[in-house]
């Protein structure tokens, strides 16, 4: 091995030396033929040699680096030769390197720390134990791939190998502090005579100090005499260098210093009676972490070198170009970027007449008077919108501030006072007719909210801050809800939102129809102050643009729970004026997005879910609103009849036997292990559920649970049914089922 190891030294070597020699070469060259004026020069091209790039001259960029780590020791204490990681000593090494290429470096280092190692009851009871304090210096040769790797990487992995001189000064601990000498016994005590004197009998225990006081070459146990506690070792290592930036870097790495000598630890193959160790060298290794300091002068770093960036560069062309076509040089030009053909001033800028910031093109108001305040388009902003953004960007009251509001266990609660702004269009005690609702769903953001049994509240659009809303507003009234009107919903009531750049707020508002008569005894929530928002259906023409087209899930004589459409989206529930509640969900411009979404809801086990269309506050056929599939129903369907979108199939009846706070009573549990099936499953209020069996027809259901009151006596037991494994009211079952 050591070999080997010399010969890959003896190679980098000769690399580093030619390396040199061939600067110093090619130096000399230069020299000897500056040198020498009385050389002929020629002008003939053949007998020219080739003009190669002049070399560049070495450049001393050391780098330092301090480091730490553990030296452990291999040698012939042990009887594994080997010591564990944990039980090594603390070693330092302070190193100053040259790159000699990018991949290359030559390195100069001082090692100090300690080597130490204990052995005890082994085998052959022998009993060892030094410490060395090792001072080492060297140099080796570190190359780290960089002839392979790309340029700018942030780590590189490396190995090393060199040649040092160290010298050891090993001791041993064999007496107390008492200055007893330690004598292990058998037994594993350690005590001040020998088992086998005569006067063992007096013997006492004592304890290792681990004080070590005596030099091992001076005790001379084995007979070597003066040998030299100096030696060379060859250290071969490998890690990883991490560049933290372009000054700081840190390595992690392992090195083995093999040594040429057997007398670290003072045991050797000739050592006599047990003592005798191995017949190879101690050797010791050093893990350690460091960190290096470059001082290398960045201005003669290549990476620091931009010279080459602006060769073949046309500066001339640079200095006439018009990059916007505006025919203002940019070098002239303070408005570089202006569309082509637009009209611009001396200065490159587009033409402003106004003055008002908003150049002409994008203008939607090119007559604002002189110092007047302007939006993004160029528009003059009212004193009320102006007072409202002053209001908004300061903010000192937390109007504005939208509220979070998290426990300490990572969940989240309801907001109860922010306040969330929306378009109020029509508040309804009985249902809507069928014209009117057929211009409601044309409104694509509508949403509906029952704020009692009798009253639905249909809103456009949740806005968080005022001005949006407003401008949802402005949008509907131009689509021709003139009455309608922005509120705000908290904890659960509606009120009139404040006038831009007002500061309070009306009473609590609701409205409905004018055919209808408000009842503010029954509805705290609806003021006296009522206006009507919805005129006559009948004279009402909705001017919305475009179309929209919906999912309608069913239609019932009665209301269905939101369990039944839990796993839907943005449901809208729509109570007619003939009693039935329709069931919709999704808002699409196209076809194919209401085909793909209708496909979404019969996976979900909404089977007869189809596409309704709406435009200009009407119902439309589905041709009309662009569908050419032959298995879609093109025809306009009706809107009075009831019509049941879920799959019956995922309707279950079960039968329930018990709720409880806790565990059910030992006398109930015993009955329940007789009950093949039964399962418990927690309430919405968290109590405990236990049900039994599973049928597809109430009749099924309610003769099983006859059978179980019959034999099992459980009086209170009860049918109880799911839809897609959500647990539903009976009707609502029954009602699925017709």
């Amino acid at each position: 091995m050591f070999k080997g190891i010399r010969l890959i030294i003896l190679f980098l070597l000769f690399n580093v030396f030619s390396y040199s020699q061939n600067n110093e070469t090619s130096a000399s060259d230069s020299t000897a033929a500056l040198s020498n004026p009385t050389q002929e020069i020629t002008s003939t091209p053949v007998d020219t040699p080739p003009i190669e790039s002049p070399k560049k001259e070495f450049i001393f960029k050391p780098t330092l680096g301090l480091g730490t780590g553990m030296l452990s020791f291999y040698g012939d204490i042990y009887e594994k030769h080997f010591q564990a990681p944990m039980v090594s000593r603390i070693g330092y090494e302070l190193c100053l390197g040259q790159h000699l290429t990018n991949y290359l470096q030559l390195n100069f280092y001082a090692l100090f720390g300690k080597l130490g190692a204990n052995e005890r009851l082994t085998a052959d009871n022998r009993n060892l134990n030094f410490q060395s304090q090792i001072n080492a210096g060297g140099a080796q040769l570190i190359y780290n791939f960089g002839n392979f790797l790309p340029k700018d990487r942030l780590a590189s992995p490396y190995i090393t190998v060199g040649i040092e001189s160290f010298e050891f000064l090993s001791k041993t601990d064999a007496y107390d502090q008492y200055g007893s000498k330690y004598y292990y016994w058998a037994d594993g005590s350690t005590r001040n005579l020998p088992e086998n004197s005569t006067n063992a009998s007096d013997a006492i225990i004592i304890h290792r100090d681990y004080k070590y006081e005596s030099d091992v070459r001076e005790m001379n146990l084995d007979g070597f005499g003066k040998y030299p506690e100096r030696s060379w070792a060859i250290p071969v290592g490998a890690g990883a260098s991490f560049n933290i930036n372009d000054f700081w870097a840190f390595r992690l790495g392992a090195t083995m210093h093999f040594t040429f000598t057997d007398y670290i630890d003072g045991v050797t193959s000739k050592s006599t009676g047990n003592r005798a160790g191995n017949s190879k060298n101690d050797n010791f290794m050093m893990t350690s972490f460091s960190i290096h300091y470059n001082f290398s002068s960045k201005k003669n770093d290549p990476k620091y070198n931009h010279e080459d960036e602006y060769e073949g560069v046309d500066f001339l062309a640079l200095e006439n170009a018009d990059e916007d076509n505006d025919s203002i040089l940019d070098t002239k030009d303070s408005c570089l970027g202006t569309p082509e053909g637009v009209p611009v001033d001396r200065k490159g800028c587009p033409l402003d007449d106004d003055m008002d910031g908003v150049p002409n093109y994008k203008d939607n108001e090119l007559t604002t008077p002189i110092g007047a305040y302007v939006d993004e388009k160029g528009v003059q902003l009212s004193d009320s919108l102006l007072a409202y953004q002053y209001e908004f960007y300061m903010d000192s009251t937390g109007k504005f501030g939208k509220v979070e509001m998290h426990d300490h266990s990572g969940g989240s609660r309801p907001i109860m006072n922010q306040k969330e702004y929306t378009v109020l269009i029509g508040t309804f005690n009985k249902g809507l007719p069928p014209e009117l609702m057929t211009k409601f769903l044309s409104i694509k953001d509508i949403t509906n909210t029952n704020i009692n049994d009798s009253t639905t509240v249909y809103t456009a659009g949740k806005f968080n801050n005022l001005l949006d809303a407003e401008n949802r507003k402005k949008q509907l009234i131009d689509d021709g809800l003139a009455h309608a009107k922005v509120v705000y919903k908290q904890n659960g009531t509606y009120f009139d939102a404040p006038v831009l750049g007002s500061t309070t707020s009306t009473s609590t508002t609701s409205t409905t129809t004018t055919s209808e008569t408000t009842t503010t005894e029954k509805n705290p929530k609806i003021s006296k102050n009522t206006t009507s928002l919805v005129p006559n259906s009948t004279d009402m023409v909705l001017n919305t643009p475009g179309m929209v087209l919906r999912i309608q899930l069913g239609a019932y004589k009665k209301p269905m729970s939101k369990s039944v459409y839990k796993n839907v989206p943005g449901v809208i529930e729509i109570k007619t004026e003939d009693g039935l509640y329709k069931y919709l969900t999704g808002s699409f411009t196209n076809f194919e997005d209401a085909a793909k979404h209708k496909v979404d809801m019969v996976l979900k086990g909404y089977e007869g879910a189809f596409v309704a269309a709406y435009k200009d506050g009407k119902r439309i056929s589905l041709k009309e609103a662009g569908a050419t599939s032959k298995k879609e129903d093109l025809t306009n369907l009706s809107d009075t009849s009831a019509t049941n979108g879920v799959n019956k199939n995922l309707i279950l009846f079960k039968v329930q036997v018990g709720v409880f706070k806790s565990d059910p009573p030992d006398e109930k549990m015993a009955i329940f292990a007789k009950l093949d099936g039964i399962t418990g499953e927690i309430t919405q209020t968290g109590l405990k559920r236990y049900v039994v069996g599973s049928f597809k027809d109430y009749k099924s259901a309610e003769a099983f649970k006859n059978d179980i009151i019959k034999k099992y006596g459980i009086t209170d037991a009860f049918v109880v049914a799911y839809y897609n494994n959500e647990f539903i009211s009976l009707q609502e079952a029954l009602e699925l089922q017709k």
